[in-house]
Protein backbone atom coordinates (compact mmCIF):
# COMPACT_ATOMS: atom_id res chain seq x y z
CA UNK A 1 0.00 0.00 0.00
CA UNK A 2 1.40 3.14 -1.06
CA UNK A 3 1.09 6.44 0.88
CA UNK A 4 -1.42 8.03 -1.58
CA UNK A 5 -3.82 5.43 -0.18
CA UNK A 6 -3.29 5.00 3.62
CA UNK A 7 -3.53 8.78 3.75
CA UNK A 8 -7.01 8.27 1.46
CA UNK A 9 -7.80 5.59 3.79
CA UNK A 10 -7.21 7.90 7.08
CA UNK A 11 -9.25 10.27 5.68
CA UNK A 12 -11.69 7.86 4.95
CA UNK A 13 -11.65 6.87 8.16
CA UNK A 14 -12.18 10.43 10.10
CA UNK A 15 -15.27 10.84 7.61
CA UNK A 16 -17.03 7.78 8.74
CA UNK A 17 -16.09 8.56 11.77
CA UNK A 18 -17.40 12.07 11.97
CA UNK A 19 -20.82 11.13 10.08
CA UNK A 20 -21.70 8.86 12.53
CA UNK A 21 -21.36 11.29 15.61
CA UNK A 22 -22.65 14.26 13.39
CA UNK A 23 -25.89 12.05 12.54
CA UNK A 24 -26.40 11.60 16.38
CA UNK A 25 -25.72 14.63 17.39
CA UNK A 26 -28.34 16.57 14.83
CA UNK A 27 -31.11 15.37 16.58
CA UNK A 28 -30.67 16.78 20.11
CA UNK A 29 -30.55 20.33 18.92
CA UNK A 30 -34.02 19.80 16.87
CA UNK A 31 -35.93 18.62 20.06
CA UNK A 32 -34.03 20.66 22.15
CA UNK A 33 -34.77 23.91 23.60
CA UNK A 34 -33.97 26.59 21.17
CA UNK A 35 -31.21 28.67 22.46
CA UNK A 36 -30.75 26.51 25.68
CA UNK A 37 -27.46 24.62 26.79
CA UNK A 38 -27.88 21.29 25.10
CA UNK A 39 -29.26 22.80 22.09
CA UNK A 40 -26.08 25.21 21.69
CA UNK A 41 -23.13 22.26 23.22
CA UNK A 42 -24.31 19.76 20.54
CA UNK A 43 -25.63 22.13 17.86
CA UNK A 44 -21.80 23.70 17.71
CA UNK A 45 -20.76 19.19 18.02
CA UNK A 46 -22.63 18.74 15.15
CA UNK A 47 -21.71 21.68 12.92
CA UNK A 48 -18.10 20.48 13.72
CA UNK A 49 -18.62 17.30 12.62
CA UNK A 50 -20.15 18.83 9.58
CA UNK A 51 -16.74 20.44 8.97
CA UNK A 52 -14.82 17.30 9.35
CA UNK A 53 -17.45 15.63 6.76
CA UNK A 54 -17.52 18.05 4.50
CA UNK A 55 -13.92 19.35 4.07
CA UNK A 56 -12.92 15.96 3.87
CA UNK A 57 -15.43 14.49 1.03
CA UNK A 58 -13.96 17.89 -0.49
CA UNK A 59 -10.50 16.86 -0.05
CA UNK A 60 -11.34 12.75 -1.23
CA UNK A 61 -13.22 14.21 -4.73
CA UNK A 62 -10.40 15.35 -6.84
CA UNK A 63 -8.18 12.91 -4.90
CA UNK A 64 -10.58 10.11 -6.13
CA UNK A 65 -10.09 12.03 -9.99
CA UNK A 66 -6.05 12.37 -9.58
CA UNK A 67 -6.27 8.63 -8.84
CA UNK A 68 -7.81 7.41 -11.56
CA UNK A 69 -5.88 9.22 -13.64
CA UNK A 70 -2.80 7.71 -11.95
CA UNK A 71 -4.24 4.06 -12.37
CA UNK A 72 -5.06 4.83 -16.16
CA UNK A 73 -8.69 4.94 -16.13
CA UNK A 74 -10.46 7.64 -18.78
CA UNK A 75 -13.49 9.37 -18.14
CA UNK A 76 -15.16 7.48 -21.42
CA UNK A 77 -13.51 4.04 -19.97
CA UNK A 78 -15.67 4.23 -16.58
CA UNK A 79 -17.73 7.74 -16.34
CA UNK A 80 -19.71 6.44 -13.75
CA UNK A 81 -15.95 6.85 -11.15
CA UNK A 82 -15.64 10.32 -12.21
CA UNK A 83 -19.26 11.28 -12.12
CA UNK A 84 -19.12 9.88 -8.00
CA UNK A 85 -16.25 11.85 -7.56
CA UNK A 86 -18.10 14.70 -8.78
CA UNK A 87 -21.34 14.08 -6.89
CA UNK A 88 -19.41 13.88 -3.64
CA UNK A 89 -17.59 16.91 -4.30
CA UNK A 90 -20.79 18.92 -5.09
CA UNK A 91 -22.51 17.44 -1.70
CA UNK A 92 -19.36 18.87 -0.06
CA UNK A 93 -19.15 22.24 -1.24
CA UNK A 94 -22.97 22.90 -0.75
CA UNK A 95 -23.05 21.62 2.72
CA UNK A 96 -20.70 23.23 3.83
CA UNK A 97 -21.72 26.53 2.72
CA UNK A 98 -25.23 25.26 4.27
CA UNK A 99 -23.73 24.39 7.74
CA UNK A 100 -21.39 28.18 7.38
CA UNK A 101 -24.18 29.94 6.90
CA UNK A 102 -26.60 28.60 9.91
CA UNK A 103 -23.78 29.46 12.20
CA UNK A 104 -22.90 32.85 10.27
CA UNK A 105 -26.69 34.01 10.18
CA UNK A 106 -26.28 32.98 13.92
CA UNK A 107 -23.46 35.09 15.34
CA UNK A 108 -25.00 37.93 13.14
CA UNK A 109 -28.10 37.93 14.22
CA UNK A 110 -27.59 41.25 16.09
CA UNK A 111 -25.91 43.26 13.77
CA UNK A 112 -27.22 41.16 10.54
CA UNK A 113 -25.19 43.59 8.17
CA UNK A 114 -21.94 41.89 9.20
CA UNK A 115 -23.33 38.82 6.95
CA UNK A 116 -22.16 40.14 4.30
CA UNK A 117 -18.34 39.42 3.93
CA UNK A 118 -16.31 38.92 0.46
CA UNK A 119 -15.51 35.58 2.12
CA UNK A 120 -19.03 34.61 2.80
CA UNK A 121 -20.89 35.88 -0.43
CA UNK A 122 -17.64 33.99 -2.51
CA UNK A 123 -19.14 30.78 -0.89
CA UNK A 124 -22.94 31.74 -2.06
CA UNK A 125 -21.00 31.93 -5.71
CA UNK A 126 -19.41 28.60 -5.28
CA UNK A 127 -22.59 26.86 -4.04
CA UNK A 128 -24.29 28.16 -7.10
CA UNK A 129 -21.45 27.49 -9.51
CA UNK A 130 -21.66 23.69 -7.77
CA UNK A 131 -25.13 23.34 -9.37
CA UNK A 132 -23.75 24.62 -13.02
CA UNK A 133 -20.67 22.57 -12.73
CA UNK A 134 -22.82 19.07 -12.17
CA UNK A 135 -25.60 19.83 -14.63
CA UNK A 136 -22.83 20.32 -17.39
CA UNK A 137 -20.78 17.50 -16.26
CA UNK A 138 -23.95 15.33 -15.94
CA UNK A 139 -24.91 16.10 -19.08
CA UNK A 140 -21.51 16.32 -21.19
CA UNK A 141 -20.49 12.73 -19.46
CA UNK A 142 -23.57 10.90 -19.04
CA UNK A 143 -23.47 8.05 -17.17
CA UNK A 144 -25.59 5.61 -14.52
CA UNK A 145 -24.96 8.95 -11.66
CA UNK A 146 -25.98 11.37 -13.79
CA UNK A 147 -29.56 10.93 -12.95
CA UNK A 148 -28.38 11.87 -9.45
CA UNK A 149 -26.29 14.66 -10.46
CA UNK A 150 -28.89 16.24 -12.07
CA UNK A 151 -31.64 15.74 -9.19
CA UNK A 152 -29.34 16.97 -6.94
CA UNK A 153 -28.12 20.04 -8.68
CA UNK A 154 -31.05 22.74 -7.52
CA UNK A 155 -29.35 22.63 -4.02
CA UNK A 156 -26.30 24.54 -4.33
CA UNK A 157 -28.39 27.22 -6.27
CA UNK A 158 -31.15 27.73 -4.23
CA UNK A 159 -28.91 27.59 -1.58
CA UNK A 160 -26.46 30.69 -3.15
CA UNK A 161 -29.83 32.26 -3.85
CA UNK A 162 -31.07 32.70 -0.56
CA UNK A 163 -27.83 33.35 1.20
CA UNK A 164 -27.36 36.30 -1.33
CA UNK A 165 -30.93 37.79 -1.12
CA UNK A 166 -30.72 37.72 2.68
CA UNK A 167 -27.20 39.34 2.56
CA UNK A 168 -28.80 41.79 0.16
CA UNK A 169 -31.73 42.98 2.63
CA UNK A 170 -30.33 41.05 5.69
CA UNK A 171 -33.38 43.35 7.70
CA UNK A 172 -36.02 42.86 5.06
CA UNK A 173 -38.19 39.96 7.11
CA UNK A 174 -38.28 40.02 10.89
CA UNK A 175 -36.38 37.30 12.41
CA UNK A 176 -34.87 36.53 8.79
CA UNK A 177 -31.84 34.84 10.45
CA UNK A 178 -33.48 32.44 12.53
CA UNK A 179 -35.40 31.08 9.41
CA UNK A 180 -31.93 30.90 7.46
CA UNK A 181 -30.42 29.56 10.37
CA UNK A 182 -33.05 26.49 11.02
CA UNK A 183 -33.37 26.31 7.11
CA UNK A 184 -29.44 25.81 6.84
CA UNK A 185 -29.06 23.54 9.84
CA UNK A 186 -31.68 21.07 8.50
CA UNK A 187 -30.41 21.35 5.35
CA UNK A 188 -27.05 19.62 6.67
CA UNK A 189 -28.94 17.44 8.46
CA UNK A 190 -30.26 16.14 4.97
CA UNK A 191 -27.21 15.77 3.68
CA UNK A 192 -26.54 13.64 6.63
CA UNK A 193 -29.18 11.27 6.38
CA UNK A 194 -28.76 10.98 2.53
CA UNK A 195 -24.80 9.46 2.74
CA UNK A 196 -25.85 7.58 6.15
CA UNK A 197 -28.83 5.78 4.30
CA UNK A 198 -26.66 5.99 0.80
CA UNK A 199 -23.62 4.29 2.09
CA UNK A 200 -24.03 3.36 5.92
CA UNK A 201 -27.40 1.34 5.86
CA UNK A 202 -26.45 -0.26 2.70
CA UNK A 203 -23.22 -1.58 4.33
CA UNK A 204 -24.84 -2.07 7.76
CA UNK A 205 -27.68 -4.11 6.50
CA UNK A 206 -26.16 -5.61 3.06
CA UNK A 207 -28.68 -4.29 0.52
CA UNK A 208 -28.54 -2.76 -2.64
CA UNK A 209 -30.75 -1.14 -5.03
CA UNK A 210 -30.03 -1.32 -8.90
CA UNK A 211 -31.64 0.12 -11.62
CA UNK A 212 -33.88 3.22 -11.44
CA UNK A 213 -34.44 2.34 -7.90
CA UNK A 214 -31.41 3.26 -7.04
CA UNK A 215 -31.77 7.07 -6.91
CA UNK A 216 -34.20 6.41 -4.44
CA UNK A 217 -31.68 6.66 -1.70
CA UNK A 218 -30.44 9.87 -2.72
CA UNK A 219 -33.96 11.89 -2.68
CA UNK A 220 -35.62 9.90 0.07
CA UNK A 221 -33.97 12.44 2.71
CA UNK A 222 -35.14 15.56 0.57
CA UNK A 223 -38.06 14.25 -0.14
CA UNK A 224 -39.37 14.21 3.65
CA UNK A 225 -36.61 16.50 4.99
CA UNK A 226 -37.83 19.74 2.56
CA UNK A 227 -41.39 19.98 3.46
CA UNK A 228 -40.30 19.45 7.08
CA UNK A 229 -38.51 22.59 6.80
CA UNK A 230 -41.30 24.42 5.44
CA UNK A 231 -43.50 23.52 7.93
CA UNK A 232 -41.34 24.25 10.80
CA UNK A 233 -40.60 27.30 9.06
CA UNK A 234 -44.58 28.44 8.96
CA UNK A 235 -44.75 27.24 12.22
CA UNK A 236 -42.42 29.71 14.03
CA UNK A 237 -43.55 32.73 11.35
CA UNK A 238 -47.09 32.10 13.09
CA UNK A 239 -45.40 32.25 16.61
CA UNK A 240 -43.10 34.99 16.02
CA UNK A 241 -45.95 37.00 14.19
CA UNK A 242 -48.44 36.12 16.76
CA UNK A 243 -46.05 37.50 19.49
CA UNK A 244 -45.21 40.81 17.61
CA UNK A 245 -48.86 41.55 17.44
CA UNK A 246 -49.70 41.18 20.84
CA UNK A 247 -46.33 43.16 21.31
CA UNK A 248 -47.83 46.11 19.19
CA UNK A 249 -51.39 45.49 21.10
CA UNK A 250 -49.48 46.16 24.57
CA UNK A 251 -47.60 49.29 23.54
CA UNK A 252 -50.77 50.66 21.59
CA UNK A 253 -53.02 49.84 25.10
CA UNK A 254 -50.44 51.87 27.42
Amino acid sequence: MNVFAQLFDALLLVHVAAGFVGLAAFWFPVFARKGGRVHVVVGRAYAWCAYVVTLSAIIAAPSRIVSYRYMGISVAEQPERYAFAVLLGYLGVVTFVMVRQGLRVLATRRAPEKLRTPAHEALAWASMAGSIFVVGFGLAVWSDVSPILLGMSPIGLFTGRRMLRLMRDPRGERMGWFYSHLASMLGGGIAFHTAFIVFGAQRLWAYEIEGALAIVPWILPTVFGVPAIVLWTRRYRRKFNRGATRTRRGQSES
